[in-house]
């Protein structure tokens, strides 16, 4: 302070400045998401969420109480609210900040985002109606109206500047409308990622950020940090034969879902399978109102779903499933499959017919997603025999209980990835257990050398952010003559918000590994270079590459099946110039193999496909090997893929 006050005004910016985080929820827990960031005197709030599985009134909503003092109302002490998807434990608790703690300040979200969270906060005042757990809800139904309405509208790579703070939103997947957030202000900066997935879903593309954008700090969920997934694929064909399965043993499933979001994935997934398997067993989606309207919003945002359900003139039209109500189906003895929600079991539709089904052994209750603790899906899920529903109900739950574990949360791969894409100084782990993220946070600061801290609920997190160092980086020529050009679209026109270029102008788009080499005695540090992804380079710069191949082997697959999904294949394939190779000629289509007889097909990324002859008439015997890459490569791939989940 005293050198400081001996020197001129402008000394004071060469000294390292702070960013706080401070979690008023999911701070070392899953839930009520509310996360607030100081960064250079600017105050913003990331999302106002619930927790549907709560215990107590005080776990129920974050802890906004904390965002109070000295007199001075929220608006005041708040720049600036941005939520970052629709999802109740990111959303639930916004009406209550603005409509009744008096927050008017600016408040920014996603078009779809604004679209669809009012259907989710007005169907969870109708649960809390019914269940009222802790003395009834907070917030009407017009303060849920009034508060979206004051809301503005982001676009993704839009620059909004609000008083010198810099907010720039990121495709993030996870669910229809779902971005990080940078936040930029005095030459710091922060990336809030929010949820958010890495692996390409049925309708949604996976997070694109840009590279290298080196935030002083990275703001990410741990839901799934310590979990590795497999085939997403596998586990959807392994998801739909158990469903099957309990139908022609005369069993009934109900398939608990959110009626907006994760639900029309695992419809569409569904719904494909009946199509390729000619099921004729009756599917039913019951969610009134609300699921036509998000079936609708689905629709209208089309365009921030992935490539597939771009190219798709129709989407989210379902040939095999049907809306009904709740009374059509409840009694009813014949096997059947039953898309209800909440997802969780809180109450609602999906408990009523937990309660009926739950004590029949040929029944099946096979969750889509993840259940938060506290939740009667959570106990469900861990297989318990009873299930307390309340003080005076207790279920036997004798029916089976299937998991497809494929969340829309990245796992602890898609998190690394993107730690080592953005570079951030520091990292910070929001919206996961405590345990997870004890066993999480070593591995970010051993495997990437990355400063890694975990606050817990209303703990403060203080990131000293230095003078940023320009660093060299070397890149091979190979990999600039590879690199794509990103062009960033203009910003729309807003008369009421300032806006700028998008942080991000046209630029080249790299796909390699970051790794820092000795170039010389004298070079204590290294050089920070570029090399590819290939085997080839990554042996060259001494590392060992592994990779991850999935086979399936079908032993009777109807010879119709497979050519008319080689044709969409090999059509695609024609059309994106990609090559592949018959072995040793392609198959004669038109007459039955020989005996001995085998052709081998090979593309993309060295994936094979084997064919033989079956001793059943009209069947062949099929082999098909391929990687996560393939699938990547080609989107036709995973339609194929699918035809070997017949058998």
């Amino acid at each position: 302070r005293s050198l400081q006050a001996a020197c001129h005004p402008f000394v004071t910016f060469l000294a390292p400045m702070s960013i706080r985080v401070t979690p008023l929820g999911a701070g070392q827990h899953v839930g009520r998401s509310c996360i607030l960031v100081e960064i250079t005197g600017k105050r913003v709030l990331f999302d106002c969420g619930v927790s549907p599985g709560a215990k107590s009134s005080t776990e129920h909503f974050p802890e906004l109480d904390k965002l109070t003092g000295g007199g001075k109302s929220l608006t005041q002490l708040i720049d600036v609210v941005i939520v970052s998807h629709y999802h109740l434990d990111h959303v639930g608790a916004l009406p209550y900040l603005t409509e009744v703690l008096g927050y008017t300040g600016p408040l920014l979200m996603t078009h779809p985002t604004r679209a669809i969270a009012p259907l989710i906060c007005r169907d969870y005042l109708k649960v809390e109606a019914r269940n009222n757990k802790f003395g009834g809800v907070r917030y009407s139904e017009a303060a849920v109206s009034a508060c979206f309405e004051r809301a503005t509208c982001m676009q993704l790579h839009e620059r909004v500047v609000l008083d010198g703070l810099a907010i720039t939103p990121f495709y993030a997947g996870h669910v229809l409308g779902a971005v990080m957030i940078l936040l930029e202000h005095r030459g710091k900066s922060a990336l809030y990622t929010g949820d958010f997935t890495m692996v390409a879903e049925h309708y949604l593309s996976a997070a694109k950020v840009p590279l290298a954008l080196r935030p002083d700090v990275l703001i990410t969920e741990a839901t799934c940090c310590t979990t590795v997934r497999s085939s997403k694929r596998a586990k959807e064909q392994d998801f739909c034969r158990k469903i099957q399965e309990t139908l022609e043993n005369g069993g009934k499933v109900l398939i608990p879902i959110p009626s907006i979001g994760r639900g029309q994935e695992i419809c569409l997934a569904c719904d494909r399978h009946w199509e390729r398997a000619g099921l004729s067993y009756p599917m039913y989606a019951i969610g009134g109102g609300m699921a036509e309207r998000g079936l609708n919003f689905f629709r209208l945002f089309a365009s921030w779903s992935s490539d597939l359900v771009r190219k798709t003139e129709e989407p989210f039209n379902f040939n095999h499933v049907r809306m009904c109500d709740l009374e059509d189906v409840i009694d009813s003895d014949a096997p059947m499959v039953v898309f209800a929600g909440p997802s969780m079991l809180q109450a609602g539709v999906s408990l009523s017919l937990f309660r009926k089904w739950a004590p029949d052994r040929r029944n099946l209750v096979s969750f889509a997603g993840y259940c938060l603790p506290g939740t009667i899906g959570h106990f469900v899920q861990a297989k318990v025999q009873k299930v307390n529903i309340d003080a005076d109900t207790t279920i036997q739950v004798r029916c089976s209980v299937d998991y497809l574990s494929h969340s829309d949360h990245t796992d602890s791969r898609g998190i690394l990835q993107l730690i080592s894409q953005v570079v951030p100084r520091h990292v910070v782990l929001v919206h996961g257990s405590d345990k997870m993220m004890q066993v999480f946070q070593p591995i970010v600061k051993r495997r990437l050398g990355v400063p890694c801290s975990t606050p817990a609920q209303g703990e403060c997190a203080e990131i000293f952010a230095g003078e940023a160092m320009a660093q060299e980086v070397l890149v091979s020529p190979d990999l600039v003559r590879s690199a794509r050009s990103v062009p960033c679209p203009p910003a729309p026109p807003n008369p009421h918000l300032e806006l700028t270029p998008s942080v991000c102008p046209p630029s080249a788009e790299f796909a390699g590994l970051f790794m820092q080499r000795k170039r010389a005695a004298g070079d204590a540090n290294g050089a920070l270079e570029l090399v590819g992804k290939s085997a080839r380079s990554a042996s060259s710069a001494g590392l060992r590459v592994h990779t991850l191949r999935y086979r399936h082997e079908v032993t009777a697959l109807a010879s119709a099946t497979f050519q008319k999904a080689w044709a969409e294949l090999a059509h695609e394939l024609r059309r994106a110039e990609l090559p592949f190779r018959w072995d040793p000629a392609e198959p004669p289509w038109n007459r039955a193999l020989q005996s001995g007889h085998q052709f081998s097909v090979t593309l993309l990324s060295k994936m094979q496909c084997c064919i033989r002859p079956s001793s059943n008439t009209g069947h062949w015997k099929a082999t098909v090997d391929w990687t996560d890459e393939d699938e990547r490569l080609c989107p036709a791939v995973a339609p194929f893929l699918d035809a070997f989940g017949e058998a």
